[in-house]
């Protein structure tokens, strides 16, 4: 009967202890399921958060881009804003741009007829005379250059060629050069002295421009 007794307890302290080491990975194997649960949720929410994070940027974005489209200037009016820009730059007071604008108009007061005066245009071959023509008594004077021409058999002779861009300068009494290129006709104002001149410059006889000058006063 004893040994039967020990020989039960024996196997009932096996089974209890093989049950026990049996349950120990599962144990462990739910613990880790937990954590890696805990790990996916705080994964979602913070994938969430950065969805939300997304959309309220796309949001501001879409809400600055307005802004700049209905704000920034664009075409002429980016143009006058560089002009005015460049002038504060260089020194001129903001009030006296505000007067002048202001004080500006469509309507202008100007010289009856526009004065028409021809020059040859210089190019690589050509330096020679009747090379200038000045307006406002000499207060602007207008030059040119342009590309040579070529003949039939492709070779450069002496007068510019109208059908390529054409620089022009126009300089003022002290120096002050203002160029513009391009292709034949070109129109350019400028304003000296208190005075605003418009400008045509066409192509004209072989060799030389045709340019036309009116004064008008400013503003």
């Amino acid at each position: 009967m004893l040994v039967l007794v020990l020989l039960l307890a024996a196997g009932l302290f096996a089974y209890e202890t093989g049950s026990m080491l049996a349950q120990m990975p599962v144990r462990n194997l739910e613990q880790q399921v937990a954590r890696l649960n805990q790990d996916i949720e705080a994964l979602r929410q913070a994938n969430t958060e950065l969805s939300d994070t997304a959309k309220a940027a796309r949001a501001s974005e879409a809400e600055w881009q307005q802004r700049y489209e209905a704000d920034a200037p664009l075409g002429e009016s980016k143009e006058l804003f560089n002009l005015l820009r460049d002038r504060m730059a260089a020194g001129i007071e903001a009030r006296r741009l505000a007067f002048v604008i202001e004080a500006t108009g469509n309507a202008r007061s100007c010289s009856d007829g526009a004065a028409t005066k021809r020059f040859m245009v210089k190019t690589p071959l050509y330096q020679g005379a009747n090379d200038q023509v000045s307006f406002g008594k000499e207060t602007i004077t207008i030059t040119a250059e342009g590309a040579n021409a070529v003949n039939a058999a492709g070779k450069a002779v002496g007068w510019f060629d109208p059908a390529k861009p054409v620089t022009v300068q126009f300089t003022e009494i002290g120096g002050k050069t203002l160029s513009k290129t391009g292709t034949l006709p070109l129109h350019h104002a400028m304003v000296t002295g208190g005075q605003e001149y418009r400008f045509t410059v066409v192509n004209g006889p072989t060799g030389f421009v045709k340019v036309s000058g009116n004064r008008c006063k400013f503003p």
